[in-house]
């Protein structure tokens, strides 16, 4: 599946045909969800660029803070990652103040978590400590993601929301706004 993404992706780059076309840059933020107890936010930045008249490609970075004590309440886990995402649209409702987006993307993600899981007594089945542990490492794996964006009469202005999922460490899911400038 890896592959097949990325031979997408080249195969779209070299096809690119909207050397004309306007550049759109969204920075945007709203709240992200690990899993039950572990919620925080996420701040993104995103260029985008049309490929054809119904597909945009994007590159973005996304910068993702969650924190709670999902499993007890002595230890603060936390997930702190950053990612980069290679993502690409399909529009399939466009005019000119209103744009419908719905995207694949593929991420590569460099993360910090904390975690703590019970050490389990095998003979009485009492848990007897809570030990943290912490690591940090890359990983990478696919998502989706669908975005409204209006965009402003006679300005290059636009602002819009966003709903993701990507599956990189653990299944993220994202909800927000954003602001976005054309050239």
């Amino acid at each position: 599946m890896k592959s097949l993404v990325l031979g997408l992706c080249l195969l779209v780059c070299a096809h690119i045909h909207a050397q004309d076309a306007t550049t759109s840059i969204k920075i945007g933020a709203g709240y992200a969800h690990d899993f039950p107890g572990l919620n925080g936010y996420s701040a993104f930045a995103e260029i985008s660029k049309p490929i054809s008249e119904r597909f945009k490609a994007a590159f973005g970075v996304k910068m993702n803070s969650m924190s709670g004590y999902p499993r007890t309440a002595t230890v603060n886990e936390f997930t702190k990652s950053t990612t980069l995402d290679f993502n690409i649209y399909f529009l399939p409702f466009a005019t000119e103040w209103n744009e419908v987006r719905i995207g694949a993307g593929y991420s590569f993600s460099f993360y910090n978590i904390r975690r703590s899981y019970p050490v389990v007594n095998h003979t009485t089945g009492d848990i007897s400590n809570w030990p943290v542990q912490d690591r940090k490492g890359r990983t990478s794996g696919m998502g989706v993601i669908a975005e409204y964006e209006h965009f402003f009469v006679n300005t290059n202005f636009s602002v819009g929301a966003r709903a993701s999922y990507f599956k990189a460490y653990d299944g993220v899911t994202f909800a927000g706004v954003f602001g976005a400038v054309r050239f």
